[in-house]
């Protein structure tokens, strides 16, 4: 594995080139100090990573990367950061770039994330991965929220007790129509019986009536 390391500070670079003298398949075949210098190395020496520090003098790792990744698609580059901010993940995973460590990782990880993005995986270091975490959970839509005002306004006629011909009557409906609305119901809170949708409503505080006793069936 030949690998460039794009940092402005010499003892950093230092550091982390003799981590990976002490692997036998990990050559270290250039060094550069900013994101001008690395966009030359990499013409010049096509690494099979590019490991690159974010913020730097002259030009930052992330405008570097993403010219070296708009000449050589196929490049795998692995960013060093201290930043752990949505934003940051947000830039990275625009740019396509193959992982990124923190600037204080162990020797241990710096080696792990090489071999990683190697075998063509995403490595993200654990700070940034929970933040991604969190994310996509704050992202994921709750089935009850795809509900319209008429189906949470039947539903509440539902755990109320009442059955589709007193629904029908209340709302001015078809008793056809609030038969499709529960079977949507249903099928988009993923219940089975009555009973479950009930439960399902009342633990979701989607009913009026917290206190409706579950029925079997209407």
């Amino acid at each position: 594995m030949r690998i460039i390391i794009v940092d402005d500070h010499t003892l950093l670079r230092s550091g982390l080139a003799a981590v990976a003298k002490l692997e036998s398949d990990i050559e270290v075949v250039g060094e550069a100090s900013n994101g001008l210098e690395a966009i030359e190395l990499f013409r010049r020496l096509r690494p099979d990573i590019a490991v690159m520090d974010v913020t730097m003098p002259v030009m930052g790792g992330l405008e570097a990367s993403s010219a070296i990744l708009e000449e050589f698609p196929d490049a795998k580059i692995l960013v060093m950061t201290q930043h752990e901010e949505q934003s940051f993940l947000d830039a990275i995973l625009e740019l396509d770039i193959a992982g990124c460590i923190g600037k204080r990782a162990a020797g241990e990880e710096f080696v792990s994330a090489l071999r990683a993005v190697e075998r063509g995986e995403f490595y993200l270091h654990p700070a940034l991965a929970r933040i991604a975490l969190r994310s996509q959970r704050r992202n994921v839509v709750e089935p009850w929220e795809t509900l319209t005002p008429r189906e949470r306004e039947i539903l509440q006629e539902i755990v109320a007790g009442k059955k589709n011909a007193q629904i029908a009557r209340d709302l001015y409906l078809s008793a056809k129509t609030v038969e499709w609305h529960r079977s949507n119901l249903m099928s988009k809170l993923d219940t089975h019986s009555v009973a479950e949708l009930v439960s399902y409503a009342i633990a979701h505080n989607l009913a009026q009536d917290g206190g409706a006793e579950p029925i079997d069936r209407l």
